[in-house]
């Protein structure tokens, strides 16, 4: 009987999952449609070039927000733990440019990105076992890390700039893969090693148990404190290889990179992909994060013309995010009477 049940919610998940992912899928098609009679500029191959390429960041980062959404979590400290990583990444890059060669290269950059990766481990980790293990409420305690990354990074650099970096290190945020940007070709197979992981596996399995309830979970023999804490490494990894891509992109690093919005932005996205504890789809994030990414390059070529234009860049923000939150509550209700119905 239980596990008639628990098909049973299995597939309502999926189809809801499914009728989700075509919902956006048309919301994404109206938004190109829209500003595409609004601008001529909108339409063209590079101008989706930077949309595709510059989603990458902020999907990054809105998968390891997903992530900890699924236990029940929030992640505050996601574009700091990038910039983080990204600085000390770019420390050691320069401190051995000068040994750069076409033929040592590959080995450098490779060494750049696991030490990235190993900050975002790290950062992680402190963010799992604050959350994990000391039960200090997500927002809370990320909220302290978001002020302690941040304080390391503008304390390291003294507020400065970090840039001056090899012209090879360039391909991983400009470079191109079979004419498809390269950040969005990492994005996308990061997307499916978490789409693999959640789905597949036992761990995937226990982040959503821990997510839809925690102590009937922690009964079963599941333990949510190691789940919790793996969630928010996975998380912290993400946001590192984010940090990988803006530094090589701009070819810069800076402490305050993107502080007043991709947090948010990570946020929305988490909201505009239906994502809740226990439930969640990594294609509906990549989705949500194009949508987003598509509607600041659009508004971007309407407002920016006009001397106003950026001083209406917050006020758009704040009105899509309400909005988004209006649409997330619309598709739950949507949701439950799907599931009611199979």
């Amino acid at each position: 009987m239980k596990s008639s049940m628990s098909g049973n919610t299995t597939r309502a998940r999926r189809m809801f999952v499914d009728k989700y992912n075509v919902f956006l899928i048309v919301i994404l098609a109206i938004v190109i449609f829209v500003f595409g009679l609004s601008t001529k500029r909108f339409l063209s191959v590079r101008n989706f070039s930077v949309i595709v390429s510059q989603s990458a960041e902020i999907g990054l980062m809105g998968l390891g927000m997903g992530l900890v959404t699924m236990v029940n979590g929030v992640d505050l400290s996601v574009n700091d733990t990038a910039n983080l990583s990204a600085l000390i990444a770019g420390l050691f890059l320069k401190a051995i440019s000068q040994n750069f060669s076409s033929i040592s290269a590959p080995f450098f950059i490779l060494i750049t990105v696991l030490i990235a990766i190993s900050i975002g481990f790290a950062c992680g980790s402190l963010n799992g076992l604050l959350v994990g293990y000391l039960r200090i409420p997500p927002i809370l305690a990320t909220l302290g890390t978001l002020t302690l990354y941040r304080g390391i990074s503008a304390g390291i650099t003294r507020g400065k700039r970090l840039a001056g970096f090899p012209s090879e290190f360039s391909l991983i945020g400009r470079g191109q893969i079979f004419g498809i940007p390269t950040p969005f070709v990492i994005l996308l197979i990061c997307g499916v090693i978490i789409h693999f992981v959640i789905e597949y596996t036992k761990v995937g399995y226990k982040i959503r148990m821990v997510g839809t309830n925690p102590n009937a979970a922690r009964f079963s023999g599941i333990p949510d404190k190691s789940i919790t804490m793996k969630t928010y490494i996975m998380s912290g990894i993400l946001c590192s290889v984010a940090g990988i891509i803006i530094m090589s992109r701009t070819g810069s690093v800076a402490y305050e990179y993107g502080t007043q919005t991709y947090t948010l932005l990570s946020l929305a996205i988490v909201a505009l992909a239906n994502v809740s504890p226990g439930f969640g789809s990594m294609v509906s994030l990549i989705l949500a994060t194009v949508i987003l990414q598509t509607l600041s390059t659009g508004f971007y070529a309407l407002l920016m013309t006009s001397p106003r234009g950026s001083f209406f860049k917050d006020l758009f923000w704040g009105a899509f995010l309400v909005v988004v939150l209006i649409v997330r509550r619309i598709a739950q209700r949507i949701g439950i009477n799907i599931k009611g119905n199979s």
